[in-house]
């Protein structure tokens, strides 16, 4: 159903959930076949640089005390970016006219502004893995023979130690309340934090989002959501019937704006 974690045990991950509900025919090719990648989109780099040099940012300021200098979280940005787009041995396509430079000048200016706007609290962790066990709610059986699996971005907490999780995201619009309403990576992060015995309250986890606006005129905004034990029942409902469809090899494909960028899009063209 999922994939082994260092050979020991099988394990499923928000990816793998929201590859599978935007096509498992996708889901068929990244995570049972493992099919080589026909390009990269630069988007994907360009997130992965940006990702790193933050999470240098928290680990630095976690060991240190105090957070690095700007120009320390733009060269590993910069290094990635090179790295990831400029040395690939996959084509890595671009849209919307953006260009190696265009994405470096934009990545410069967006965590210019991170450095700018960001408070941290107090760092309990950074890149820290998670696995929490799935109950079973269709035979009732205990729990499914699979962990959900991933990894925080980051914890903190503050002086009273309440604990919250946190996670960098760069967008080209603004969240709008329905989709912070239902975003699925919040409550899988909770759900796993809540296991965790790391929950914000009794009832319910918060989940920020800092998200850089990768618009004209860039932007840092902060989104709090929290999620309880409602949403983790709809999840652990999800995960099963998602779960159990993969057992019984359900792969068919989901045409929409998503085939534009896909890593498969010429063999699944093909393979009619």
């Amino acid at each position: 159903m999922g994939t082994k974690l260092n050979n020991k045990e099988l394990h499923f991950s928000y990816s793998q959930l929201r590859t599978y509900l935007m096509c498992p025919q996708k889901y068929k090719y990244q995570y049972v076949i493992g099919a080589e990648w026909e390009k990269k989109p630069a988007a994907l780099a360009f997130g992965k640089a940006v990702h790193k040099a933050v999470e240098n940012y928290y680990k630095h300021l976690m060991t240190s005390g105090k957070a690095p200098e700007p120009s320390e979280t733009l060269r590993i940005f910069e290094d990635i970016l090179v790295d990831e787009i400029l040395n690939s041995e996959i084509d890595v396509t671009f849209k919307n006219g953006d260009s190696f430079d265009t994405l470096q000048k934009l990545g410069v200016r967006l965590l210019e502004v991170f450095h700018e706007e960001i408070r941290p609290q107090r760092v309990i962790g950074v890149e820290i893995p998670f696995s929490a066990k799935i109950p079973d709610v269709i035979t009732h059986s205990g729990f499914l023979p699979i962990k959900l699996y991933g990894v925080f971005d980051l914890i903190e907490a503050d002086n009273h130690n309440t604990y919250l999780i946190c996670e960098l995201k760069t967008s080209s619009r603004r969240y709008s309340s329905a989709q912070l309403e239902h975003d699925l990576q919040a409550t899988v992060y909770s759900f796993a934090m809540k296991q965790m015995g790391y929950a914000t309250t009794e009832n319910s986890t918060l989940v920020r989002y800092d998200v850089l606006i990768k618009q004209k005129k860039v932007g840092f905004e902060r989104y709090f959501v929290t999620r309880n034990k409602s949403d983790h029942q709809r999840l652990i409902q999800l995960l099963n019937h998602v779960l159990r469809a993969i057992e019984h090899r359900i792969f068919y494909r989901q045409a929409g704006w998503q085939c534009g960028n896909c890593q498969f899009q010429k063999r699944c063209l093909n393979d009619l």
